[in-house]
């Protein structure tokens, strides 16, 4: 059977709501049809398929969660780091681009970790505890540990010299971070992943603790690999395995 207009016009409907990272096929019956659709019919997957290929996307699950897509390099729809608030210098993206290495690195130091689909949280100070670490070991290290990404070293040395602090800034108060502190960006790239719907705010498990949803592990799980996720991972399995829930 041939698509007609309809069946192209439901194809732009579902990816439409696969690229609003917090809409749940759930919470959503035409959302819900949808993907049923593209999971049993081969002709409509096969469409989504191509559309998604032309935008340089593909499927990374369609299951509870819905559409998750990932995105290549050189998609339109690619995470850039200058889409989170305040980067704006080259310094800045190696920040986040650090950081978000290792928020994966730490709840997902093992391959296996991405198939165990338990609930992690992560704390603003432990991550900035894990990276402050890393920093420090390498520091010691009788010899530099060289990656082919050049710009890792840039990158652990611009965190390692933040302080590990609030450090507020001047005439805004106390208890405000400051984006000469570590904290400002570790809490600033969470943030940023409840926005793009990978985390929630967990309150009842402490101040600027995060719930990293299921989304967060499909997509890193894809997409990690990178030389700053490898070597991140490898220290973290040597401290101990992550905090997970029940």
């Amino acid at each position: 059977m041939t698509l007609g207009q309809q069946d192209l016009s439901d194809v732009g409907v579902l990816i439409g709501c696969a690229l609003r990272p917090k809409q749940r096929p759930g919470a959503d019956s035409d959302y819900r049809a949808l993907l049923g659709r593209y999971r049993e019919d081969a002709e409509f997957h096969n469409a989504v398929t191509s559309v998604l290929d032309g935008l340089d996307l593909q499927v990374l699950s369609a299951g509870e969660l819905g559409l998750v897509l990932g995105a290549r390099r050189e998609s339109v729809f690619a995470y850039r780091l200058t889409d989170l608030p305040n980067v704006s210098t080259v310094s800045h993206r190696l920040l986040v681009g650090l950081i978000s290495a290792a928020i994966a690195a730490y709840v997902f130091p093992a391959p296996a970790d991405f198939d165990d689909d338990r609930v992690r949280w992560v704390s603003v100070d432990e991550i900035e505890r894990f990276v402050r670490d890393a920093c420090d070991r390498l520091k010691r290290a009788p010899e530099p540990q060289m990656l082919e990404d050049v710009s890792f070293e840039e990158a652990w040395r611009t965190y390692d010299r933040l302080s590990p602090g609030y450090k507020a800034d001047r005439g805004k108060g106390q208890g405000r971070r400051s984006a000469a502190s570590s904290t400002y960006w570790v809490a600033n790239v969470l943030s940023w992943m409840v926005d793009q719907g990978l985390a929630r705010l967990a309150p009842n498990r402490g101040p600027d603790t995060f719930q990293l949803l299921e989304r967060f592990r499909v997509q890193v799980g894809e997409l990690a690999g990178n030389a700053t996720y490898e070597l991140l991972a490898a220290r973290r399995r040597g401290e101990h395995t992550p905090v997970v829930g029940t």
